[in-house]
């Protein structure tokens, strides 16, 4: 499979052959990878970056844990949710487990990721349907719990270490909720559930939770929250998003996608500052990086000067192919983005220059963890872990094809 600027991109038929599938015996990635992925978006901004080199070649190490969780990476540790409900901390080098604590989860195989982790210092708190808890990093000992009101069906989790607050988000009876809470005790600060069922996401920026949904009068909004009381701060329309894209603060405001394009909201008063339209489709997710954002859209990828709108570099496929969907993680030098197309059976996991959107290297999962991605791509120095939906955490690193 290659991709070129500007053009359309080469047949990917075949491209298992090529770069491998996932066949290869668990074997120990070359380094000891180290960085920190403390949350589903890296930050709680959601930008999806992490100041880390990828690696020149990603070929299967090992695969372990459950991927049932979205995973996190700290202490050159993954830790994640293993089949049997456990919580797990696996060593990010070799996969070899280094400690499970039961959860008793009673998960559907069958239905999305329902558990969501944060690393706060040594501790690492996890949001179960019904149930937030702490654990002890060191060895998974319990530190505290806390319940959640009702069922929760779709949960992310962010934390904010140097202020001592966690936020989660969850569905529950045609409500979307957020919870701020210490993360020394568990104890609910605030709550806020003005929303419907079909919210996407939250990101934090100083003093601002940014959340989007549906109102009750059925419009798309973007509502901004105090984050140290929930107060309202300002809510407004926006347009349709899609339903994988989650907002992204950074100092230039707000990002969404928005149909085709990346619209910027200003965190005073919630108006819009600027709106960038892209050629590749509806936008599926944005990481952002230095003033740069790097779309994932329906038919291609891009890198974006925000908010003045230059178009830094693109790549396309013919409209007819489109992404299944595709989250994105950037590290120091390159772009990672998972990527399942019509064309193919098997989702890639693709690492593209950062430059100028050059392939440096692509790894399609194989009939044994095929299916789509939980998650966005994990990164840490040395290594890229993937979540996929059998429920299984892959490593990927510079290795040989063979083990």
């Amino acid at each position: 499979m290659r991709w070129t600027r500007r053009r359309v991109l080469a047949s990917m038929a075949g491209v298992c052959g090529v770069s491998g599938c996932l066949a290869a015996p668990d074997r120990a990635l070359p380094t000891t990878p180290t960085g920190r992925w403390d949350q589903s978006g890296s930050d709680a901004q959601n930008t999806a970056v992490s100041d880390v080199t990828v690696p020149n070649r990603g070929n299967l190490a090992w695969d372990g844990g459950s991927g049932r969780m979205l995973s996190v990476v700290a202490d050159t540790t993954v830790y994640t949710v293993d089949n049997d409900d456990g919580l797990t901390a696996l060593n990010a080098q070799t996969g070899e487990r280094r400690w499970q604590t039961a959860l008793n989860l009673n998960l559907d195989a069958t239905e999305p990721v329902g558990v969501s982790g944060g690393i706060v210092g040594r501790q690492l708190l996890v949001a179960t349907p019904g149930r937030l808890r702490s654990f002890t990093t060191a060895n998974g000992d319990k530190r505290w719990e806390q319940d959640l009101p009702g069922q929760a069906s779709s949960i992310s989790t962010a934390v904010l270490p140097d202020r001592g607050i966690g936020l989660v988000d969850f569905t529950y009876r045609q409500k979307y909720y957020f919870i701020a809470f210490g993360t020394a005790s568990g104890e609910i600060k605030w709550r806020d559930s003005a929303l419907r069922i079909g919210g996407r996401g939250l990101a934090v920026f100083d003093d601002h939770v940014c959340v989007t949904g549906t109102s009750e009068t059925g419009k798309d909004v973007l509502r901004c929250l105090g984050l140290s009381s929930g107060e309202l701060l300002w809510q407004h329309e926006i347009g349709t998003q899609d339903q994988y894209s989650t907002p992204v603060c950074s100092p230039m405001g707000v990002l969404l996608g928005e149909g085709t394009d990346i619209v910027v909201y200003d965190y005073a008063d919630g108006k819009q500052r600027t709106s960038v339209e892209l050629s590749n489709g509806r936008v599926r997710d944005i990481a952002v990086s230095d003033g740069i954002a790097f779309v994932l859209s329906e038919t291609g990828l891009s890198a974006v000067s925000v908010p003045d709108g230059n178009e830094r570099w693109s790549l396309s496929r013919a409209p007819s192919r489109h992404f299944v969907r595709g989250p994105l993680a950037v590290g120091r030098d390159a772009v990672v983005a998972l990527i399942h197309t019509d064309a193919l059976g098997c989702p890639s996991v693709v690492a593209f220059e950062t430059a100028d959107g050059t392939q440096r290297w692509h790894y399609t999962l194989g009939d044994d963890l095929c299916g789509q991605f939980w998650s966005r791509p994990i990164l840490a120095d040395g290594a890229v872990f993937v979540d996929t939906s059998l429920h299984t955490v892959a490593a990927l690193g510079d290795l040989s094809p063979q083990g």
